[in-house]
């Protein structure tokens, strides 16, 4: 059998893999003012990858979160933002710290899952936090 890492390189490569995963509707976003488009949606693009990165790691048994777990590890995407450049730096984990502004549902169950999506699409994060 695959394991996470093998899973999530065949399976979620690029945004239309991530929409074909969940099943998601491409959106029309021209509703939005023109300078607030951009963000958000990248906002709901980050959305559904993270749901397609969650759902196979519950095909590999990580299960779900549980948010009133409070031993059970969190990871989200960190980047290096400079002047430069926008790149992906590490995963982080917390235990259960959902606070305000921490993009609680951007988490992912495992350091693999996390470390791939940082790594696959920056230029989603990046427009999520400077767009």
């Amino acid at each position: 059998m695959k394991n996470l890492k093998q899973l999530l390189e065949e399976r979620l490569k690029t945004l239309d893999n991530a929409y074909a995963e969940t099943g998601r509707p491409h959106i029309d976003f021209s509703f939005y003012p023109e300078d607030m488009r951009e963000h958000e949606e990248a906002c709901y693009n980050a959305k559904v990858i993270v749901e397609a990165a969650r759902k196979i790691e519950r095909e590999c048994g990580l299960g779900e979160i549980d948010w009133n777990n409070h031993n059970q590890w969190k990871y989200t995407p960190w980047f290096w933002m400079s002047p430069a450049a926008f790149t992906f730096f590490f995963s982080r984990c917390d235990l259960t710290f959902a606070v305000a502004g921490s993009c609680s549902r951007l988490r992912v169950l495992s350091r693999e899952a996390s470390d791939h999506i940082g790594k696959t699409f920056p230029e989603i994060w990046e427009a999520v936090q400077l767009k």
